[in-house]
């Protein structure tokens, strides 16, 4: 007689391996199943939240030349929004992304959809970034109703970078002194500025500080260029002189320092002129002051991003020439250092971080 104790039939292993199937399936489907179940107000949290870090930690796409210096024409190749400098530098936003996020050029919500807060499901949303120094905020969205996710964030805001080269730097560094003390009657003069972009990589590691113009706007004014034509002189016979003067930028050139020789890459054309919110293409007569708004994609055309530039400026000093006995010299460095775009305060003026709060709701 056979002893059958401890074993299992067929059938029984059949319909328990079948369990075992439909046990697993079953499990891994709950989780789905229970995603209709959860409330509109946790998935709204986790929406702004998702936003919130995206907008505080990442730079956006396309980074070289940074989305922010694409022009209106240019917005649909702008695939994600970011406020951060750069991806080294987690909530540090850049002033430039946040004035170009927040201009009048994008349409809510359509271009921010796709761009910040992502997804197919059609999302209402108010994004907003407050300047705690300034007191003063930006935002884009709908108004808020009752119920709504919310996510807010401690971020810094790095301003821009700039130099002012006004009559008393220009005299203290002998920028107004020409090749022949005696000849004192130059009409035609070049300066020179220095972006030294190897330099300025090198010098500072920390991207919170560190002057990138491949990255960030730089802005350099030129002022009193009337009073450098006859300087130390108040009388009003010498006066007159400088007035009679018409003083005329004819160029911008730009030249790279590239393989060990000096060539010129492309010419500057659009610098500001007395003040103006317009551009003025060289040639042009100015009055006192010049302002060279530099973007990222300047570098970018020249792939100059680790280069050493020059942006050379040519004047031409027409009609009224003071007579040679009075010392007319103008603004010309051809004899001495380019101005250097550095990390000297006395120089330039250095980025600065400024305290301020992201907000994102949505619903």
């Amino acid at each position: 007689m056979s002893d059958e104790t401890g074993n299992l039939s067929i059938d029984f292993l059949v319909g328990f391996t079948i369990f075992l199937i439909a046990f697993i399936w079953v499990a891994s489907m709950i989780s789905g199943i229970m995603v209709g179940l959860q409330s509109s107000h946790i998935d709204y949290d986790a929406v702004a939240y998702r936003t919130g870090v995206i907008l505080a930690e990442d730079p956006g796409w396309p980074a070289s030349p940074p989305w922010e210096f694409y022009g209106d024409g240019q917005k649909y190749e702008i695939s994600r929004f970011g406020f951060a400098t750069s991806k080294d530098s987690p909530g540090i936003l850049s002033q430039d992304k946040l004035n170009r996020f927040f201009c009048s050029s994008f349409i809510y919500p359509d271009d921010y959809q796709s761009r910040a807060i992502f997804g197919d499901f059609p999302y209402q949303f108010n994004i907003s970034v407050i300047d705690v120094e300034t007191r003063k905020g930006q935002s884009v969205g709908g108004i808020l109703p009752d119920g709504y996710g919310y996510i807010r964030r401690l971020v810094k805001i790095k301003g821009s970078s700039n130099a002012s080269i006004g009559l008393a730097y220009i005299i203290a560094h002998k920028y107004n002194n020409t090749a022949i003390p005696s000849d004192l009657n130059v009409t035609h003069h070049e300066f020179s500025i220095l972006i030294n972009n190897t330099k300025l990589q090198t010098q500072m590691r920390n991207p919170t500080y560190q002057i990138d113009p491949s990255r960030e706007q730089i802005m350099i004014n030129i002022t009193d260029l009337r009073s450098t034509i006859v300087p130390g002189y108040n009388s009003p016979s010498i006066s007159n002189y400088s007035k009679l003067v018409n003083i005329s930028l004819t160029s911008i050139n730009v030249y790279k320092w590239d393989g060990g020789a000096l060539s010129m890459v492309r010419t500057f054309n659009t610098p500001y002129i007395d003040g103006n919110s317009s551009v003025t293409a060289p040639p042009c007569i100015v009055s006192d002051n010049i302002s060279l708004v530099i973007n990222p994609r300047v570098f970018d055309i020249m792939q100059a991003g680790y280069s050493q530039v020059y942006f050379n400026l040519t004047f031409d000093l027409k009609t009224g020439i003071p007579p040679k006995s009075v010392n007319s010299s103008f603004l010309n460095n051809t004899f001495s250092k380019p101005f250097d775009y550095n990390y000297d305060p006395a120089n330039v003026t250095q980025p600065r971080l400024r305290d301020a709060v992201v907000e994102v709701a949505v619903w």
